[in-house]
């Protein structure tokens, strides 16, 4: 956690704010200088507030508009890429109704432990694999994944090891 509030709001994995325990107040690292952020990075203490950059492995929770069933929004493990873009596995684009034609999709971050734990149990992607409303399978291969599949797989088309990657 120091760490990040070294590196600030411009270096990931960073910090955008922190808060400390005796003052209530924000600060925000991105105007401050780096020896004063190592100086606060120093002083933190247990019941400081450090609002840190999302890194792999944080739990989100991702939605399309409008959620109107329950698996309009499910929860999923962040990796983070160099791209300003979410990027999503194609098997999970059922629920949400998404056919990467310029879909507006929405991310959240539960802030508390406890929500972090009820959205990993109740919303995890693993656990609604298969739909309430009927108990066919939701989350699946499709389309070009399968197309893909068949022609990395076929006898016709054979890869030398060496070039995967």
């Amino acid at each position: 956690m120091r760490q990040a509030v070294v590196n600030g709001a411009d270096v990931h994995p960073g910090a955008n704010y922190i808060q400390t325990g005796d003052s209530g107040f924000r600060k925000y690292l991105k105007v401050l200088k780096p020896k004063l952020r190592t100086k606060l990075a120093e002083e933190l203490k247990i019941g400081d507030l450090v609002d840190r950059h999302i890194v792999d492995g944080d739990i989100v929770l991702f939605n399309r508009q409008p959620s109107l069933h329950k698996l309009s929004i499910m929860c999923h493990r962040a990796k983070i890429r160099p791209w300003r873009t979410f990027r999503l596995n194609e098997c999970a684009c059922g629920p949400y109704g998404a056919d990467f034609d310029g879909d507006e999709m929405n991310m959240h971050v539960p802030q508390t432990e406890e929500a972090r734990t009820e959205a990993f149990i109740l919303m995890n992607v693993r656990q609604n694999i298969v739909t309430p409303r009927n108990g066919e399978p939701i989350i699946s291969a499709i389309q070009d994944f399968i197309t893909a599949s068949f022609l990395l797989s076929s006898k016709e088309h054979r890869y030398p090891t060496s070039d995967n990657h």
